[in-house]
């Protein structure tokens, strides 16, 4: 009797998040500087984001003074985030975002180094991305707390998608294991000045 072939399964194909074919996404950008006048490269990098058609900035956080991290003597930084509505892809997103570096200056010379503006994607809606060029969210966005400040003050409820907790508990639970290096009324970490799209200068 003759055996019947039995059909292999095919193998399973890895779930990846569909980004939203129509309409905006919102996403969540972190911004530093810390070369030459850093909060006026913060708001050209604002202005220059909300030039493009496919980008709304719908929330800036305040400015904040930060301490350098990476291991190289270098000024302090000012860094805030923002976030967007937006038509872009990741990847677009992605290349405008080192356009806006490159047009202020950014020089990749030293990894880690001073630079007049960095500008990295945090997160983009719920999506859970890695390629050789971005990964979303942010590999390291859990463990800074200068990107976690300023994003816990224009979206404490936000959700990170891996870990799932929100950005304020994240941002608690770094803070806590910092003990007081991070406190809000210490120089290590101060606000520099509040901030909104109607307060500061459009070019």
């Amino acid at each position: 009797m003759a055996r019947k072939k039995v059909k292999k399964a095919a193998p399973a194909k890895k779930e990846k998040k569909a980004v939203k074919k129509s309409g905006l996404v919102t996403a969540y950008l972190g911004l530093g500087s810390n070369v030459g006048d850093r909060e006026e490269f913060v708001e050209q990098a604002v202005f220059l984001l909300e030039k493009n058609p496919s980008i709304q900035v719908t929330k800036r956080s305040t400015n904040y003074e930060t301490e350098p991290e990476g291991g190289s003597e270098q000024p302090k930084f000012i860094n805030a985030a923002v976030e967007i509505r937006t038509k872009l892809s990741p990847q677009k997103l992605l290349d405008f975002c080192q356009e806006i570096e490159a047009a202020l200056g950014r020089e990749r010379e030293l990894e880690w180094g001073p630079r007049t503006m960095d500008l990295d994607i945090l997160l983009y809606d719920d999506l859970i991305y890695s390629d050789d060029t971005l990964q979303v969210p942010h590999a390291l966005m859990h463990e800074r707390l200068f990107v976690l400040k300023p994003l816990k003050e224009i979206a404490p409820r936000l959700i990170h998608p891996v870990l799932e907790k929100t950005i304020e508990a994240i941002y608690d639970e770094r803070k806590a294991e910092h003990g007081e290096t991070y406190d809000d009324e210490l120089p290590g970490f101060k606000e520099i000045k509040g901030a909104s799209l109607d307060d500061f200068e459009r070019w």
